[in-house]
């Protein structure tokens, strides 16, 4: 009896195990949510003129929480992520089965990001699984074009805010609202205004263009996605024109139209590319450089001015070079072609334009350098005739040359009675254009002429020069 008892127990024993180790874990995979899209994100309005594709990047809440619900055992995961950055996918272990995903963003009327939700199902029956969240909204994109607006608001305070490295002014706005954009432009600090109906999904696009018409400013409000294509125009003034031009760095310059050119009438003094890249800069006490100045990729060399305010910047080579634009963005370093253009202006023949010195019988430089410089004598020299009647304003700022003597590296500077030095790219080499004066050591009708040379890229004769900038 007792053997039979041990033999039924053993029995059951061995059964349960059996059940036990028959019994499976669940299988895993692998969940990564790589992107977010809006797909319908587009104006589909019935008075729509243009659809295009949108270039606008959404701006989103830095943090944000995706809660995944399995729908057979109610059992909830929650992942952290940042809408702005999905550089890297983010990813979590769950077991296989059906699953509601869900996440939401919310706002006031006005806001710097863009609220949405998602809100999806997906199913994992295999180790690993990529999802794109599909996100809606019900908010509208108001975006101002920085170019020539001082700022913006919508119904009088709610600032738009500064993005896309200072080139765009904007708000997300809910559906439904109506609020007042005004527009301040900076050429004399008008309001512009017009009343917005906003829709989910729409983005109104403004800017400021100038047309043919001297002074006049239009406000165009222009679709730059699937959206509406509308356009209104108001005049500022029939007499203003561009006065002045902002850089990366904040400084602002006086603009002169000579021709049909706008160009600087200072000279450049920033020190970050139109893309927000900064040069590399040197402010030295004296002329004698630090090791290896020559060999930086670019930079700025800045001393101060003995005739203005304001420091000079001097350039090497390879910022005139450098296709990320050291001028304001939709600005350009003064090329060949545009000083050609400028010394057709000032009456300086064909024939002439590709000579190394041209324009002393029409004074051609006479008209571009500023009136009150005092030359090494103390006072401006007689045999001048200055006018500056283009008011481009050059002051003799001279050039930096790159040498190495027997005391090391150094720049030595240059100059004349009267010169001035500034880089004007060409499309197969590098050219340099200068306004010189050689004082008395020449008649009086040579005093003064414009000079176009190339540059040398030799190590032992780096230019460094300044650079004027013209509108695009």
């Amino acid at each position: 009896m007792k053997n039979s008892i041990y033999y039924l127990s053993l029995l059951f024993l061995l059964a349960t195990s059996c059940v036990q180790e028959n019994i499976e874990q669940p299988k895993m995979g692998l969940v990564s949510f790589s992107a977010i899209s809006f797909t319908h994100f587009g104006g589909m309005s019935p008075n729509a003129r243009m659809l295009e594709d949108s270039e606008w990047k959404h701006i989103f809440k830095e943090s944000a929480t995706l809660t995944i619900t399995h729908k057979q055992t109610g059992a909830e995961y929650s992942l952290q992520y940042n809408p702005n950055d999905f550089t890297n996918a983010y990813q979590i272990q769950l077991p296989y089965g059906e699953y509601t995903v869900f996440s939401e963003v919310t706002g006031g009327d006005f806001e710097k990001f863009l609220p949405f939700t998602i809100s999806g199902e997906f199913t994992l029956a295999e180790t690993s699984l990529d999802i794109s969240l599909q996100g809606s909204t019900d908010y509208g994109l108001v975006t101002v074009k920085k170019e020539f607006v001082l700022s913006a608001n919508l119904d009088g305070e709610h600032e738009l805010e500064i993005c896309d490295q200072g080139f765009t002014l904007y708000a997300y706005v809910k559906d439904g609202l109506t609020p007042t954009l005004t527009i301040y432009e900076n050429f004399n600090g008008q309001a512009l205004q017009k009343e917005l109906d906003i829709a989910a999904y729409n983005h109104y696009h403004f800017y400021l263009k100038l047309t043919e018409i001297q002074g006049t400013v239009n406000l165009i409000e222009l679709a730059i996605g699937s959206f509406e294509y509308h356009e209104e125009f108001f005049e500022i003034g029939a007499e203003e024109e561009i006065k002045s031009v902002t850089d990366a760095d904040g400084n602002v310059y006086k603009v002169v139209k000579i021709g049909e050119q706008y160009w600087m009438a200072e000279n450049l003094r920033n020190t970050t590319y139109c893309d927000g890249t900064p040069l590399e800069t040197f402010m030295p006490p004296g002329i004698t450089m630090p090791y290896g100045f020559n060999e930086q990729p670019d930079y700025a060399f800045i001393k101060a001015d003995r005739y203005t305010s304001e420091n000079n910047y001097y350039y090497n080579r390879e910022v005139a070079r450098n296709e990320k634009n050291i001028c304001p963005c939709n600005w350009h370093i003064s090329t060949d072609e545009d000083w050609m253009e400028l010394e057709r202006y000032l009456g300086i023949p064909e024939s002439d334009l590709y000579s190394r010195r041209r324009g002393y019988d029409q004074e051609a430089a006479d008209q571009l350098m500023a009136l009150d410089w005092p030359d090494i004598y103390g006072a401006v020299p007689p045999e001048l005739n200055i006018t500056n009647s283009t008011g481009f304003t050059a002051y003799p700022n001279g050039r930096w040359i790159y040498d190495i003597d027997e005391t090391g590296e150094g720049l030595r500077w240059n100059a004349f009675s009267f010169t001035a030095w500034w880089w004007s790219p060409k499309e197969d080499s590098l050219k340099m254009r200068s306004i010189q004066s050689e004082g008395f050591s020449v008649s009086p009708e040579e005093v003064s002429a414009i000079y176009r040379m190339g540059s040398s890229d030799g190590a032992r004769d780096g230019h460094i020069l300044s650079i004027r900038c013209v509108k695009d």
